[in-house]
C-alpha cells in the first residue's frame, strides 16, 4: 500500500484524482481506503467516495431489475415456505439494511451488503439510501484516518 501512495503522490494531478476514484470503486478497498489515500496525497475524499457510490450502483440497479422480474413471475402455489420467505423478506427490509450498509465495511464489501439486501427483498430505493449513507460516512472516517497518518508522516 505504501508503494501505490508514493506512485500516486509522485504523478500528475490528473491521475490522482483517477487513482482515487479508482481506489474507492474497488470492492474491499471502496471509499475507507480511497478517501484515506486521497487524504495523504491531498486529493479530495469526494472523488473516492463517488468511485465508490458509483461501483455500488452498478450492483443495486441491474441487479434490482433482475431481481424484480423473477419475484413478478406467476407461482401457483403460495404455502408455508412462501410465506415465510415473504415475512423473513419484510423484516430483513425493516430492520436489515441499514445494519447491513453501514457494518458490512467491517468485514467484507458493501457491494456483497448490497447484493445480499436485494435478494433478501428490500426495496431498492431503501438499499440506494442507506448504501450512499454508509459510504459517505466510511469516506469521512477514512478522511480522518488519511489526515491522521498523513500528519505522522509529515512529522
Amino acid at each position: 500500500m505504501r508503494d501505490l501512495i508514493i506512485q500516486l503522490s509522485e504523478v500528475n494531478y490528473f491521475y490522482q484524482y483517477i487513482g482515487v476514484f479508482l481506489i474507492g470503486a474497488t470492492p474491499f478497498l471502496e471509499a475507507f481506503l480511497a478517501a484515506a489515500v486521497g487524504k495523504i496525497i491531498g486529493v479530495s475524499l469526494v472523488f473516492g467516495i463517488i468511485g465508490n457510490w458509483i461501483s455500488v450502483m452498478l450492483i443495486i440497479l441491474p441487479f434490482d431489475a433482475l431481481l424484480t422480474r423473477i419475484r413478478n413471475r406467476k407461482s401457483k402455489e403460495k404455502g408455508f415456505i412462501q410465506n415465510r420467505v415473504t415475512k423473513a423478506s419484510e423484516l430483513y427490509e425493516k430492520y436489515g439494511v441499514p445494519g447491513g450498509a453501514i457494518l458490512t465495511p467491517l468485514v467484507a464489501s458493501g457491494h456483497i451488503a448490497a447484493f445480499a439486501s436485494l435478494v433478501a427483498g428490500a426495496s431498492k430505493e431503501r438499499v440506494i439510501i442507506w448504501h450512499t449513507v454508509s459510504i459517505v460516512i466510511w469516506g469521512v472516517i477514512g478522511a480522518v484516518f488519511g489526515n491522521y497518518l498523513r500528519y505522522d508522516i509529515i512529522q
